[in-house]
C-alpha cells in the first residue's frame, strides 16, 4: 500500500515536471533560453551569450509557433516579440556578442546565419560584434534579441541616432520612372583619385554588400547605377543612393518667379545691349541626361542626400548658364539692331550649336534650343519684329503642307497639288525676304537721301532705271536685281553712311556715332563726315 502511494507521488511529480518542461511558443513570439546549472563556462564560449551550453543566456532560440521540451529547473524560457521589419523598409543589425572588431573596421564581415535567426551558427563561424552588412527586408524574424539588436523605422530616435541612422535612411530605395539611382559606397577598397568605381558582379544591385567587397569593389561613386522603376533594399551603413532625373528636362530663362527646388531656379530673363538698344528675351533649352552620364555628374557637381536634383542644378548654373551668358555677351558687341531682328533664327541656331558643344564633354544631350519673342526698348522695332515673326510662321506652315503632300505622293492629281504648294512656299519665302528688306530700308530713315544712295548702287548693279512705289517698291526692285543676302549686305553698308549724314537717324536707331563706326558690317569713319566724295569702298558715290 505504501509502495503504491509512493509510486503515485513519483508519477505525479514526473508528470508535473514534464508539463513544466514543455514550452509552447506563440506565432508572434520567440523563446530566449537561459541555462541554470552549477557547471562553469566552457573554454572558448562567449561570456555574454553561450553557444556551447555554458551557464547563462543561450544563443539558440525557440522559434515562433513551435513546441519544445527542456529539462525543468535547468532551463528557463522567456518569450519576447518576434522582430518585425515593415514592408517597404529595411532592418539593420548590431551584434551584441561575438569576436572583437578590428580597429578601423566600421562594419563587420558577413556571416551566413539564416538572417540572424541562427545565433549559434553566427558565433561558431566567428561573427564579429557590432554593425552587420546584411540588411533585413520586410517580414518577421525569430531573432535572439539578447544577441542581436535590430533597428527599424519603428525604433526610438535616440537608438537610430546612436548608430548614425534616421527613419528615412531605412526605407527601400525607390527609383521612379525618369530617374536613375547613382550609388555612393562607404565601404570598399581605396578609390582611384578622380575615378569612378568599376562594375562588380554578384552584388544584386548593391543589396548584397559582402559580395561587392569580396570582389574588390571600391569606395565612392559607382559606375553601376540603379534602374528606373525598381525598389532596392540598401544597407545605409554600406551605401547611399542619389536619384538623378534622366527624363527630358525643359529649362527656362524667364522673368517669371520659380520655386527654389526648380532645376532652372537660377535662370533669369536674358538681357543684352544691341547697338545701344536694351533687349529682353526668354529662352528654353531642352536637355536629356543619359543614365550612364549620371555617376560622373554626381562626382563632378556633388550631391547632398538622396536628391540628385541638386547635382543637376549646379550643372545648369556652372555649365549651361555660363555658356548662354557668354554667347549673348559676345554677339551683342557685333550685331546691329537691323541684323538682330532679321536674323533671329540664325542667332538661335548658332546658340544651339554652342550649347551642344558645351554639353558634349559632360555627356548631356542638348535636344532643342528655342529663343522666344523678345522685347526691345524701342516700340517700333518690336512692331517690325512681330511682323517678321508672323511671316516666318506662315512660311513654316506652307512648308509643312508641302511635306505632307510629298509624303502622300500617289497620283498625278497629288503631284499637281505639290507643284502648286511649292509655288506657295516660294511666295511665302519671298514675302518674308521682302519684309526683312523693307525693314532695313525703313530703318535707314530719310527716304530721299536713301533713295539717292540706292540709285547709285543700282547703276553699278545694272538694274532697271525705273522704280515705283515707296520703300516696298525699292525693296522689290532690289530683290529682282540681286539675291537677298547681297541686298541685305548692301543696305547694311549704306546704313552706316546714311546714319552719319542724316539728322535724327541716330536717335531713331538708338545708337551713337562711335558704336556705329565699330559695327560689324560698317567700316571706320573716313574722316570727311557727310560731304560728297568717295565712300568707304563698299557704297556708291553720293549724287
Amino acid at each position: 500500500m505504501a509502495w503504491a502511494l509512493i509510486t503515485l507521488v513519483l508519477l505525479a511529480a514526473v508528470a508535473a515536471a514534464g508539463r513544466k518542461g514543455l514550452h509552447r511558443i506563440p506565432a508572434d513570439r520567440v523563446g530566449i533560453v537561459t541555462r541554470n546549472t552549477l557547471l562553469g563556462r566552457k573554454p572558448g564560449d562567449d561570456p555574454r551569450v553561450s553557444h556551447l551550453g555554458s551557464r547563462g543566456v543561450q544563443a539558440g532560440v525557440l522559434r515562433a509557433d513551435t513546441v519544445t521540451w527542456l529539462m525543468p529547473f535547468v532551463h528557463r524560457v522567456e518569450t519576447v516579440p518576434v522582430v518585425t521589419v515593415p514592408n517597404g523598409t529595411v532592418g539593420v543589425v548590431v551584434a551584441k556578442a561575438g569576436r572583437s572588431r578590428d580597429v578601423g573596421t566600421q562594419v563587420a564581415d558577413h556571416v551566413e546565419c539564416d538572417d540572424f535567426q541562427d545565433g549559434v551558427r553566427f558565433l561558431r563561424a566567428g561573427g564579429v560584434i557590432g554593425r552587420q552588412l546584411q540588411p533585413l527586408t520586410g517580414g518577421t524574424y525569430s531573432i535572439n534579441t539578447r544577441l542581436f539588436e535590430v533597428l527599424t523605422v519603428n525604433s526610438p530616435e535616440e537608438d537610430l541616432a546612436r548608430e548614425e541612422l534616421t527613419a528615412a535612411s531605412l526605407r527601400d530605395v525607390v527609383i521612379g520612372v525618369g530617374e536613375t539611382g547613382v550609388v555612393i559606397t562607404h565601404l570598399g577598397a581605396k578609390p582611384v583619385p578622380g575615378g569612378i568605381g568599376e562594375p562588380v558582379d554578384g552584388h544584386a544591385d548593391f543589396q548584397r554588400p559582402w559580395e561587392f567587397l569580396a570582389r574588390g569593389g571600391r569606395m565612392g561613386v559607382q559606375q553601376d547605377t540603379l534602374a528606373a522603376g525598381g525598389r532596392y533594399a540598401i544597407n545605409p551603413w554600406f551605401a547611399e543612393v542619389v536619384k538623378v532625373p534622366t527624363r527630358v528636362l525643359v529649362l527656362q530663362w524667364s522673368a517669371d518667379p520659380k520655386p527654389e527646388s526648380n532645376l532652372d531656379a537660377s535662370l533669369g530673363q536674358v538681357v543684352l545691349e544691341v547697338q545701344g538698344h536694351r533687349v529682353w528675351l526668354d529662352m528654353k533649352q531642352t536637355v536629356e541626361i543619359p543614365p550612364q552620364v549620371t555617376p560622373r555628374l554626381v562626382q563632378r557637381y556633388g550631391a547632398d542626400g538622396e536628391d540628385g536634383r541638386e547635382s543637376v542644378q549646379r550643372f545648369v548654373e556652372k555649365n549651361l548658364a555660363a555658356t548662354v551668358t557668354g554667347y549673348f555677351r559676345r554677339i551683342s558687341a557685333h550685331y546691329r539692331i537691323q541684323q538682330f531682328i532679321t536674323e533671329y533664327d540664325a542667332v538661335c541656331n548658332e546658340l544651339a550649336s554652342e550649347v551642344r558643344q558645351a554639353l558634349a564633354p559632360v555627356g548631356v544631350k542638348a535636344l532643342d534650343t528655342t529663343l522666344e519673342e523678345f522685347r526691345c526698348d524701342d516700340d517700333e522695332i518690336n512692331v517690325i519684329r512681330r511682323k517678321i515673326a508672323h511671316q516666318q510662321e506662315l512660311a513654316k506652315l506652307e512648308h509643312e503642307k508641302l511635306d505632307e503632300l510629298e509624303a502622300a505622293l500617289a497620283n498625278e492629281e497629288v503631284r499637281t497639288h505639290i507643284d502648286l504648294q511649292r509655288v506657295r512656299v516660294d511666295e511665302a519665302r519671298k514675302k518674308l525676304e521682302l519684309i526683312k528688306l523693307t525693314t532695313m530700308v525703313e530703318l535707314l530713315g530719310a527716304q530721299n537721301v536713301a533713295l539717292e544712295r540706292m540709285l547709285g548702287q543700282w547703276v553699278k548693279a545694272n538694274v532697271p532705271q525705273f522704280v515705283g512705289g515707296g520703300d516696298s517698291g525699292m525693296a522689290q526692285a532690289l530683290l529682282q536685281a540681286m539675291p537677298f543676302s547681297q541686298a541685305k549686305d548692301m543696305l547694311l553698308a549704306m546704313a552706316g553712311g546714311a546714319q552719319r549724314d542724316l539728322p535724327g537717324a541716330r536717335e531713331r536707331l538708338g545708337i551713337t556715332a562711335d558704336r556705329d563706326d565699330r559695327g560689324r558690317d560698317g567700316g571706320p569713319d573716313d574722316g570727311h563726315g557727310g560731304h560728297d566724295g568717295p565712300d568707304d569702298g563698299r557704297g556708291a558715290r553720293d549724287g
